[in-house]
């Protein structure tokens, strides 16, 4: 059986959370980058949300972040570098020196741990590292890694 989506240790998320339905055909079905005025809109509706308080930006996620064993939406060519840049979520700097071990980087984030670590890298991959998403540990992946718990913190 799946496990329920989570994020930073909170689970039943649909109750508490906003989701925006992003049209492309998906990986089974011809999987594409997504264009920019469909990114645009993304954006504004993000930006215009009316309530308080505002959603943290580490909280803007993905259904591959919370519920990597099903989703893989929306996926590596999904432009969350461009969404930060915007106000929209975050994004790290380039250049961040590997620290630490993935389980514990990808645990700090916010990923639940009860799932196999090659399955949580790829889903971090295809949010933080879309260059690479093969759900191996690399050099790369682990700088990632530790610039995005840097940025959040953890």
């Amino acid at each position: 059986m799946p496990a329920s989506p989570h994020w930073r240790g909170a689970e039943a998320l649909n109750g508490r959370s906003i989701g925006i339905e992003i049209v492309n055909p998906g990986h089974e079905w011809g999987y594409r980058p997504f264009p920019a005025l469909q990114m645009a809109a993304v954006c504004d509706l993000c930006l215009r949300d009316p309530r308080p308080p505002p959603i943290p930006a580490i909280n803007v996620v993905a259904h591959s972040d919370i519920a990597p064993d099903r989703k893989q939406d929306p996926g590596e060519f999904f432009d969350w570098a461009g969404l930060a840049a915007n106000g929209v979520g975050l994004w790290p700097e380039e250049g961040a020196a590997p620290a630490g071990r993935s389980a514990g980087l990808l645990a700090a984030i916010g990923y639940r741990m009860d799932l196999p670590l090659d399955l949580l890298l790829t889903a971090f991959q295809r949010h933080w590292r879309p260059e690479r998403v093969d759900g191996v540990a690399d050099a790369g992946t682990l700088a990632r890694l530790a610039a995005v718990a840097a940025l959040i913190g953890a």
